[in-house]
Parts: C-alpha cells; structure tokens; sequence
C-alpha cells in the first residue's frame, strides 16, 4: 500500500512549493464519494466464499463486496487566462471486503478469517473551462476533460484453522496472503461549481464519470508452509472506472489579491 501514497506525497510537496513562486493559483482540498465497476472482483469473492461454504460445512457469512466508498484528495489549480483553468488533482480510494468467522461448536473449533482490500490513488491533470468566468461573481459554473495515471494495490488473506472431521475433507492449516499492484492511464468527464465567499475563500462541488480500467494485477502469493513469494496474476479484472461526487474548500493564492 505505500506505493500508492507517493502521488500523494508530491502533491502535498506541490501544495506547498508552488505558491510560493507562483501566481494566480488555488489550493482545494476535497471529501468524496467514487463507486468503482468492480463486478467481475464481486463476482468472484462470491464465487470463492460459496465454495468455502462447502468445503468447510459451516454457514461463512458474507464479507461484503468491493463498492463505493469514500475517497480523499486535493487539487492544485492555475487559471490560465480568460475562462480556462489548469489543475493537478490528487484522490485516494480505499475499500476491503472481509469476514472473520469463528465456530460456535466445540466440536469443530475453528476460526476463518477472509479479506479482499483494494486501494488506489489516481493523479489527474485536467482542463476546466468556465461558463463566462467572472471572479467578482457570486457563482461560476465549468466543464472539465482530464487524463491521468492510476496506480493501484490489492491485497487479499485466506486462513483457516477448522480441523477436519467426520465428513469433511483433511486440509493442512491454511494461510495465504496476496498482494498485488498495477497502474493505468486514466480519462475523465466532470461539471462543477464554484462559490465564492469572503477572499481568498470559496466553496465547490463536482460531479463527473472517470474511466480507470486496468486490467489483471501482477503480484505476489506467500503461503505458511513457503518461505518464497510466488508470482502471481489475479484471475480477476480490477476497473476502478465509475462515478464521482467531490466538494471542498477553495484557497486562493496569494492572499489579499
């Protein structure tokens, strides 16, 4: 997972390197919500869950999927001249499915514990242009294109400690843990507003579509009984593409212009 906070760590380095030389930009730190295509992971948590189901012959409960979730970020932003903008935008998505299920019989002790984590970080570069842009008004409306790079991790664990009895099948102690990453370039359609408060101070709010598709994620497989990493490609395709509804706070740069 520190892999994909490095984006993160720049922009905050942009966030504050860049006024300090530079003029007419804003700072906008935001709160939102993305909710991913992830019907093909879903799909196959479940898969694998009814399966377990019948091989351990205890009732597992579901550990959820992978769905929308919350997301974190910022943005940098340059008006270029007249109504087009210019802006470096930051998001974090993170989100798990997971159970952790424990046998209430004392004739077959046993704990499952089931975890599928993703996380992404998505740094965009996109185009805003607003409708007539007046900085003395009240409310400005835009229209934004972007494009940009994804980097994502995933992570899933699978133990089990269920002693096999009566009918079931004898299985060694399991514990496996994945992890896995991949990147891919990005697109993404918005609008938004923005209102102005008292200078340098304004709020906004954007909706948007963005396309983040990438694909099987190349990784790594460790089990108890190895002392080695198996390389591994997910059976599964991530799409992180999906909708989004973003709002924060706008600071503009430098102070008292």
């Amino acid at each position: 997972m520190k892999n994909a906070m490095k984006p993160l760590v720049v922009m905050l380095f942009l966030f504050f390197a860049i006024p300090l030389f530079s003029q007419s930009f804003t700072i906008k730190p935001f709160y939102g919500y993305l909710r991913p295509q992830m019907t093909e992971v879903n799909r196959s948590i479940d898969t694998q869950m009814e399966a377990w189901r019948e091989l351990l012959e205890e009732p597992l409960p579901s550990p959820g999927k992978i769905s929308g979730q919350s997301i974190l970020g910022g943005e940098i932003q340059y008006h270029l001249n007249d109504d087009y903008f210019l802006g470096l935008n930051v998001s974090r998505y993170r989100d798990q499915a997971t159970t952790d299920y424990r046998s209430p019989s004392p004739a077959t002790p046993g704990r499952f514990l089931y975890t599928r984590e993703v996380e992404a970080v998505d740094v965009a570069l996109h185009l805003d242009y607003y409708f007539a842009y007046d900085e003395s008004s009240r409310l400005n409306k835009y229209f934004g294109l972007g494009i940009g790079i994804i980097s994502a991790q995933a992570q899933s664990v699978t133990q089990s400690t269920f002693e096999m009895t009566g009918s079931k099948v004898a299985l060694p102690l399991i514990d496996t843990t994945g992890d896995f990453s991949g990147t891919a370039f990005t697109a993404l359609i918005s609008g938004g507003l923005a209102l102005r408060l008292v200078e340098p101070f304004s709020l906004w709010s954007e909706v948007g579509y963005r396309y983040a598709k990438l694909g099987q994620l190349e990784g790594t497989v460790r089990q108890i009984d190895s002392q080695q990493n198996a390389a591994f490609t997910t059976n599964t395709s991530f799409d992180f593409s999906g909708f989004y509804l973003q709002a924060g706070l706008g600071i503009r740069l430098p102070f008292g212009e």
